[in-house]
């Protein structure tokens, strides 16, 4: 889809071989270790531990932005930035008044395994956004960068052998059916081909520590749906960081 649609968009042109470098560190660390890292921790200790967790590229990437970019933030963006944290804990932390609710909550195996396969995954997201950065504020097409890199990715992927699986695949050994297809190529578009998409436009005309901070909000965002497929609404302390994420957010703004 990405491919075809920087094809339409025609901006493979604004990509130079030099720039095939980073959007392959970008694409390889990001995508390849990134988000087969969040999907592992999230099949052992469920989206909402996940997202708590993978709030940690906001720092990681902020302190990025500092040193590589010499980016600096405001005293009101400082603040902003911390009351979105803080907000993302209270949603997560608090998120759900009941352990009953299925595949959202249920820990398999190690949580500490869990942990640290979060952990990686925001440190490749972190990374993967950093290394982007360059390519897109030198006037690199955000179709045609968001392609590429998922294609370097996709490649590796299908080149990794199927035994070394053991280390990143969920418990549930169920093979995939027509309609998981379906499912997965819809969660392809909503976040692959319109979500990142979108934070690589972000990160080219804005400050990378604001963007991802903004883009650490998922959690929060995670909370109505899943009190609609749970049937449980979320308790008062995970509202509260939901507000404490709008006011940093307008802070940011």
């Amino acid at each position: 889809m990405l491919v075809i649609a920087a094809s339409l968009h025609d901006g493979w042109a604004s990509i130079d071989f030099s720039d095939t470098a980073l959007i392959a560190v970008s694409g390889l660390v990001g995508i390849f270790v990134g988000d087969v890292a969040l999907f592992t921790a999230m099949s052992r200790i469920g989206p909402r531990r996940t997202g708590m967790l993978f709030t940690l590229n906001a720092p990681m990437a902020a302190l990025g932005g500092a040193i590589f970019f010499n980016e600096r933030l405001s005293l009101s963006s400082l603040i902003g930035s911390a009351l979105i944290i803080s907000g993302i804990i209270l949603a997560v932390i608090y998120g759900n008044p009941s352990q009953r609710t299925g595949v959202f909550e249920r820990i398999e195996g190690s949580l500490a395994v869990g942990i640290f396969w979060a952990t990686v995954g925001a440190l490749g997201q972190a990374v993967g956004a950093l290394a982007a950065k360059p390519v897109l504020e030198d006037g690199g097409d955000t179709l045609a960068v968001a392609a590429l890199r998922a294609v370097i990715a996709t490649v590796v992927m299908w080149s990794v052998p199927g035994r070394t699986d053991k280390w990143t695949r969920s418990f549930a050994k169920s093979p995939l059916v027509k309609y998981d297809q379906i499912k997965l190529a819809s969660s392809a578009f909503i976040a692959m081909v319109c979500g990142m998409t979108l934070l690589l436009y972000a990160l080219a005309n804005g400050n990378t520590g604001i963007v991802v901070v903004l883009s650490a909000t998922t959690p929060v965002l995670l909370l109505p749906l899943q009190a609609v497929v749970t049937k449980k609404m979320p308790v008062p302390f995970a509202w509260l960081g939901a507000v404490l994420t709008v006011i940093g957010t307008s802070l940011l703004i």
